[in-house]
């Protein structure tokens, strides 16, 4: 299994580049509050969908096409009492949405992972409100990688992700037609190993994962293991840009005089 598929098996976390911190960033530039409605791209097992609705009281909807993913997501979410946030299986690609329906749409570094991202993009301008929000989170080599770990890191999401740095990976973005409001950079720091494996110890011995057969649990062991560690070694090699970007209403000029922050003495 890819690791793709993996996340909603062994039930992780799945958080977000920047996790908990990137989501308040986005949240008060956004000025979420009760009533607005929010869209998720690629939810994974709701982490994003879950923090958003339980601290600003939006209604979200979060999307993804594994359906592990998504059950686990959903049970979350009535684990924890949130009635204002529901998880659906989707594709990217062909939201199955009426048109300027969301106040914002998160997608992540998801459009790096799609074959058609031009595509998915258009599907997110579609369903966004005009003065609607597109936050994006992507990612990005701050070094040169080794072809090998790119090879790795490719076999493990089963995606063949493009090599591209932070000029790159903003570019396509810059290109919509949508307005910049917020652009704020991070590099990933370097994990220890142990860490890591402490994480993974952790994460596979959750009570539902003890049903599997010693064949089995110890396939998943080494597997799981292995792609932490493929992680680690390639993100800190990576940073990622939090992006939010405007859906001007029709009729209204693109921005001419812009501006950008500067740092004093």
């Amino acid at each position: 299994m890819s690791y793709n598929e993996l996340i909603g098996l062994v039930r992780e976390t799945n958080r977000p580049p920047g996790g908990f911190a990137t989501l308040v960033a986005i949240a008060r530039a956004a000025h979420l509050r009760p009533g607005q409605r929010v869209l998720e791209i690629g939810c994974a097992t709701g982490y994003t969908g879950l923090e958003l609705a339980a601290s600003t009281g939006c209604d979200v909807v979060g999307i993804d096409i594994n359906q592990h993913s998504v059950t686990e997501a959903q049970r979350r979410a009535e684990a924890q009492g949130l009635e204002t946030v529901r998880f659906e299986v989707a594709d990217a690609g062909t939201l199955p949405y009426k048109s300027a329906q969301f106040d914002l749409v998160m997608c992540g570094n998801v459009p790096a992972l799609l074959s058609d991202r031009a595509g998915a993009l258009a599907e997110c301008m579609r369903v966004l409100k005009p003065r609607g929000l597109l936050a994006a989170t992507p990612m990005y080599y701050v070094v040169e990688p080794p072809a090998s770990l790119v090879a790795s890191v490719r076999k493990a999401i089963g995606v063949d992700i493009p090599v591209q740095f932070r000029m790159e990976a903003l570019a396509f973005y810059r290109e919509l037609p949508l307005q910049c409001v917020v652009t704020l950079d991070h590099v990933f720091d370097e994990i220890h190993p142990d860490a890591v494996d402490t994480h993974s110890t952790a994460v596979l011995s959750r009570p539902h994962l003890q049903a599997l057969t010693p064949a089995a649990a110890e396939a998943l062991t080494q597997v799981y293991r292995a792609y932490m560690q493929l992680f680690r070694r390639n993100l800190a090699l990576m940073g990622f840009t939090i992006l939010l970007l405007r859906k001007a209403p029709e009729g209204e000029d693109p921005e001419l005089f812009t501006a950008h922050s500067v740092t004093t003495a």
